[in-house]
């Protein structure tokens, strides 16, 4: 009775709280802008005394917020080493008529070309995201992942950027939304963790923001494939477990525990 009374408290909660729109949709199901400004681009590269060469614009995006602003999110060459090519993305805002930087932010996180571990391209969420009644984020979804059959490992995060009074803000900074991690055969055997979560804006404010529910799922999976050779059958065992959780604004960004995962 009391488990039934705690998940009708959550459904009641989750209803009154919460508005009909995701700030993003599902693995798989999510809009993104697939467009780049390749001509703004030149120019802002060119402000910010970027080669322009030196920019990876398949891993690139931009989207263009009113007639006079765009925002991108590009990933660039930083330094040529003898490990590789040390790069990372930089999120900024451009005129759209001169391609002058209004203000600009580097991503803490650098890659080595040579690593096994790379990312994916920075993905721009194709909605605006109402945090207030007056002031709206930019979403982007960034990717880093193994490029190998027996390392099951991918993480997913999330940073949401304003732009106030000429000035950037990532307001959500690298919030993870989707982690796997096993190990695998190679062929039909392997064993993962999967945490993945859902992101709604809620009718409470803290600070003058809207503040965030999170919706976390957790599933571990095991597959055992068929060995006819010794006579055993495959087997798969599936475990799920689902938590709740708010962020809060607290006047400079979202709070979250760094080490959830």
């Amino acid at each position: 009775m009391m488990k039934l009374n705690k998940i009708l408290y959550l459904i009641i909660f989750i209803s009154l709280n919460t508005y009909s729109q995701r700030i993003f949709e599902e693995n798989g199901n999510r809009k993104f802008s697939d467009t780049l400004n390749i001509q703004l681009l030149h120019k802002v590269c060119d402000n910010l005394r970027i080669k322009f060469s030196n920019v990876y614009t398949y891993k690139s995006h931009s989207v263009s917020l009113q007639a006079d602003k765009t925002f991108f999110a590009i990933q660039y060459i930083i330094k040529n080493t003898n490990d590789g090519d040390l790069y990372t993305t930089k999120y900024l805002f451009a005129d759209n008529a001169s391609g002058q930087v209004i203000d600009h932010v580097d991503d803490t996180i650098h890659y080595y070309s040579q690593e096994a571990v790379q990312p994916s391209p920075s993905y721009i969420l194709k909605n605006p995201i109402q945090l207030s009644e007056n002031i709206s984020g930019i979403g982007v979804i960034t990717e880093e992942s193994a490029g190998s059959c027996a390392t099951l490992y991918s993480q997913q995060r999330i940073s949401i950027f304003t732009l106030s009074k000429n000035k950037i803000k990532e307001v959500l900074k690298g919030y993870p939304i989707r982690k796997t991690q096993g190990e695998s055969n190679c062929s039909g055997s392997y064993e993962i963790e999967i945490f993945e979560k859902s992101i709604e804006l809620t009718t409470e404010k803290t600070k003058g923001f809207f503040d965030l529910l999170v919706t976390q799922m957790f599933t571990y999976e095991k597959v055992v494939e068929e060995n006819l050779n010794e006579n055993k059958a495959g087997k798969k065992t599936v475990k799920n477990k689902t938590e709740f959780q708010k962020l809060t604004f607290n006047g400079i960004d979202y709070n979250f525990k760094k080490d959830e995962y």
